[in-house]
């Protein structure tokens, strides 16, 4: 009975024990329990940075590595499946978090490494090899002792830089895309020194290369390679010049024939028939000028023809050209060949020519693209040595290949000891090419070799210094890869995408017209290891990203945005010296800010190159090697210090064009005197005289000269383009060198006297003159060129009453060029700007200023001999009120005032052009850093 009894009590308590088990059955959920957080304290969220994207991230090999968010990714497939292409992956938060910058470290038995990824990492080896002010890409950096390496690694063609929500990402970046990159081009680096002492010596390679995704690795090496695209082409083209055509003697052409696959082609000299596509035609048509592309067009139908009239030879079977003339053979190309009955794919071509004279010769080709323009950009392939013009006919034969990759191999040897200094290196070049055809696996490959290097050294000792230096540049030396590629097309086809056609989508060498015609993009990039950086900035002069995106997304500039400068910023703070304020106009043409500083024709400066510009101050559109390409010549100089103040330099350099036959020589003389006199003035004083012989051209960038019209409409009638916001100063165009010292006697005497004697005052004067005595040649008479450029400019500071200071000032320039023959541009003319400012603080942040540049009875003066009618005067009164203030932690001023300005043409005739306005002015200014 009483076992009966305890097990159903033991079986009641065990159910009764499991009853707060009983509740999970339960619809009602506890959740987040009640919390006072003034006793326990708040518990902040996880990071609104990363949200809930966090996740546990494994590597490889499945190993935790830690919670977090993926911020960059690289993947190169060499399959179809499971998907194709180089993918970068660099989603928001590589910007946002990381503003597109990632370094990592470590360091190991004495030896640091660190490996940096981003889009603007400085990247330099040595001057003839790698030289970039934004590569984008990763590059690794070790350094033992006294060694070190530098890895790079970069796909340059298709960087990925953020756009708008994240979209040229999604575009690109992802691997379910259908416009994520199939092929792409890389830049491969490596540079291995020592640095012992004063010595630094080692070893480059640079690698740029074209790769496939659909190719396995072993068919894609560092030759590179070209996609299989489908699309052979349909015209190989061959233009044909003279390299001078100042001399006239021109250039003959008596045979050209195609051979394709080595076999020789007949083709028959006729128009091109749309009609009759497979017929081989040669169609030859005449142009004049340069020509960057083939001007092949699409008709109504979207066929591809030749809109320009077929020229047949003359009755001696010759096409002759002469001058800037040129001669286009458009020879039609099949994409395969049937032989005996077999078919082969077309793999090689080449072209044969009989030519005679200066000749060049330039290949390019037109296939059946994207573009509304399909062709390549035309490149040298053989060129006649000298200057050739004695009539003899020679067989040339030039074979056509896109570029496919190029390789540097140098190696350089510096050394800073004793006051000796040595700077060589040498680099070997190679440069490959293959024909596109239908099929692409296997290439046959054309290497052209060519090769660099320099020394230079300098001794000094106590008052005598002695340089020499060697250089030569082989006419074919470049660090520059030429890609086509439609696929650069899905860029700018997206608003939200970092290239937008005709804004952002750059291609610098195209012109905004080719034979009448504004051309489209040919999708062509070009990529140079070395930049074209003259003024030494962050950004390159040109890139084929010109800015990120547009500026609704606020993008970032890769291209120079604010224009080049090279020598005129002295004080270093990114502005121009000549355009401090960075608006459209130079200061030496605006009021007030003209007193600090002069145009560059009352400047002195060294002029190597004898192309009439400061060296330091020349802007090109080459990049920065330290000689010029196709040049080989030498240099030595001596000096002498006879006193802690002056020196007296010799020297003599030599030049020569390897592919013109041009040269340079020039001997010279220079002594200097600068010398500050404590408490009375500072003097500098040059004397220079040199003989030349100098017929090699030096092409730079200049602005159009314009003294008339000095300032820009208060109120412009168009708006700026996005050129004219990039160059403030204006849209500088490459400028013809006038070779002025062809065969001359050249003297300059320049000084400049600054007197500091008063505190209060201060006057500078120079003087430059210089005498050019041309000697006669062929190619100019006897002549004598002058050039005398004067300013004179002095200021006083006056304090009269409280803290009122008067600053007056006064500046007059003068310049005279001329010559006997009148075979120049002559300027005669002078400026006189009398200045004179108030300014009065009313308190510690605001004060009252008052200016007039010209008054009623001595207004600014314009005075030209030269042009009839353009002589003005004009008056400008300002008044405003400025007060700097602090907000939120930032400096921020406030400008509000009023001007009136006045020109007056003497000319009765030019009254229509006299203006009289006045505007009202409200700026605000705020520091770009807080002030704590």
């Amino acid at each position: 009975m009483k076992e009966c009894f305890v097990r159903p009590l033991i079986a009641f308590l065990l159910t009764a024990g499991s009853v707060g088990q009983a509740d999970a059955q339960l619809l009602f959920r506890q959740g987040e329990p009640y919390t006072n957080y003034a006793f326990e304290g708040y518990r902040a969220y996880e990071s609104l940075i990363f949200g809930r994207t966090r996740s546990p991230q494994f590597d490889n090999l499945g190993q935790f590595v830690m919670n977090g968010v993926s911020v960059y990714e690289l993947n190169e497939y060499r399959t179809i499946n499971p998907v194709s292409g180089s993918i970068i992956t660099k989603p928001s938060l590589y910007e946002s978090y990381l503003n597109r910058l990632v370094i990592s470290g470590d360091n190991y038995s004495g030896v640091n490494t660190k490996l940096i990824i981003g889009d603007r990492i400085r990247a330099k080896f040595t001057p003839l090899t790698l030289d970039l002010a934004a590569m984008n890409g990763l590059r690794l950096d070790s350094d033992f002792g006294n060694g070190s390496v530098v890895l790079l690694v970069s796909r340059v063609d298709k960087p990925i830089f953020e756009a708008v929500q994240n979209a040229d990402n999604s575009i690109h970046g992802d691997e379910k895309s259908e416009f994520r990159p199939r092929w792409s081009t890389y830049l491969l680096g490596g540079d291995i020194r020592t640095q012992r002492g004063g010595m630094d010596a080692g070893i480059t390679w640079v690698n740029q290369y074209r790769t496939d995704s659909f190719k396995s690795l072993d068919e894609t090496t560092y030759k590179g390679t070209l996609p299989t695209t489908g699309r052979a082409p349909e015209w190989i083209v061959v233009r044909v010049a003279d390299q001078t055509p100042e001399d006239l003697d021109g250039v003959h052409v008596r045979r050209a024939q195609m051979r394709i696959n080595g076999v020789a082609i007949d083709h028959q000299l006729a128009p091109y028939d749309k009609l009759n596509p497979e017929q081989y035609t040669l169609t030859v048509t005449e142009h004049v000028g340069d020509l960057l592309i083939p001007p092949v067009r699409r008709d109504n139908s979207n066929d591809l023809v030749i809109e320009f009239n077929h020229a047949e030879p003359s009755p001696e079977g010759l096409y002759s050209m002469q001058g800037e003339e040129s001669a286009l053979f458009w020879f039609r190309v099949p994409g395969y060949v049937t032989t005996e009955g077999d078919t082969a794919v077309v793999d090689q071509v080449s072209v044969d020519f009989d030519v005679s004279g200066d000749y060049i010769l330039e290949l390019a080709e037109v296939f059946d693209g994207a573009s509304a323009n399909p062709a390549t950009y035309f490149y040298r392939a053989a060129y006649a040595d000298g200057n050739p013009s004695d009539g003899y006919f020679q067989r040339v034969r030039v074979r056509y290949g896109r570029q496919t990759g190029r390789t540097l191999l140098g190696g350089h040897f510096n050394l800073d000891l004793k006051g000796f200094m040595l700077r060589s290196e040498y680099v070997h070049n190679l440069s490959f090419r293959a024909y596109p055809s239908l099929i692409t696996t296997k290439l046959k490959h054309k290497t052209l070799h060519s090769n660099a290097f320099f020394v230079a050294l300098k001794r000094d000792w106590q008052k005598i210094s002695f340089g020499a230096e060697y250089f030569s540049v082989g006419e074919n030396y470049s660090t520059r890869l030429s890609v086509q590629d439609d696929d650069y097309r899905s860029y700018f086809q997206f608003l939200t995408s970092p290239f937008i056609y005709p804004t952002n989508f750059n291609e610098p060498r195209l012109p905004d017209s080719i034979e009448g015609e504004r051309p489209a993009p040919t999708n062509t990039i070009e990529f140079n290891s070395v930049d074209d950086n003259d003024d030494k900035d962050p950004f390159p002069d040109s890139y084929f990203l010109r800015k990120t995106t547009n500026l609704v997304t606020g993008g970032r500039f890769i291209e120079d945005p604010d224009g080049v400068f090279p020598g005129l910023d002295l004080d270093m703070n990114g502005r121009p010296d000549i355009n401090e304020n960075d608006n459209r106009i130079p200061d030496y043409f605006e009021p007030f800010l003209l007193y600090r500083v002069n145009p560059d024709a009352y400047d002195f400066g060294e002029d190597m190159n004898n192309n009439g510009v400061i060296d330091e101050r020349e802007d090109d559109d080459e990049p920065d090697y330290p000689y010029e390409v196709g040049q080989r010549g030498w240099n030595v100089f001596s000096q002498y210090r006879p006193t802690p103040y002056s020196v007296l330099t010799t020297g003599y350099h030599r030049a020569r064009d390897f592919a013109l036959g041009d040269e340079a020589r020039t001997a010279y003389v220079r002594l200097e005197y600068d010398r500050d006199i404590p408490f009375w003035a500072k003097v500098r004083a040059v004397g220079r005289s040199k003989r030349v012989h100098d017929d090699i051209a030096d092409r730079v960038f200049g602005l159009g000269r314009s003294p008339i019209y000095l300032e820009p409409e208060p109120i412009p009638l168009f708006s700026l383009t996005d050129e004219e916001l990039r160059n403030p100063l204006g849209v500088a165009v490459l400028q013809d060198d006038p070779l002025l010292l062809r065969d001359s006697w050249m003297h300059t005497v320049y000084a400049k006297a600054t007197f500091t004697r008063f505190e209060n005052f201060t006057a500078e004067v120079s003087v430059k003159s210089e005498r050019n005595y041309q000697q006669e040649t062929t190619l100019q008479p006897s002549n004598v060129v002058s050039d005398l450029a004067i300013v004179c400019k002095s200021q006083y500071l006056w304090n009269p009453w409280k803290k009122l200071l008067v600053r007056s000032q006064i500046k007059w320039l003068h310049r005279r060029l001329v010559d006997d023959a009148e075979r120049i541009a002559s300027v005669k003319e002078h400026f006189l700007f009398p200045i004179l400012r108030l300014e009065y603080p009313v308190s510690d942040r605001t004060s009252v200023k008052i200016g007039a540049q010209g008054g009623p009875l001595l207004p600014s003066l314009y005075r030209n001999r030269v042009s009839d009618g353009v002589d003005f005067d004009s008056r400008v009164y300002l008044a405003q009120v400025n007060n700097t203030s602090m907000y939120l932690g930032y400096q921020v001023n406030v400008n509000l005032g009023y001007e009136r300005r006045f020109r007056e043409f003497l000319d009765k005739d030019r009254e229509q052009q006299n203006t009289d306005y006045s505007r009202v002015f409200l700026r605000v200014i705020a520091g770009l850093r807080p002030l704590f």
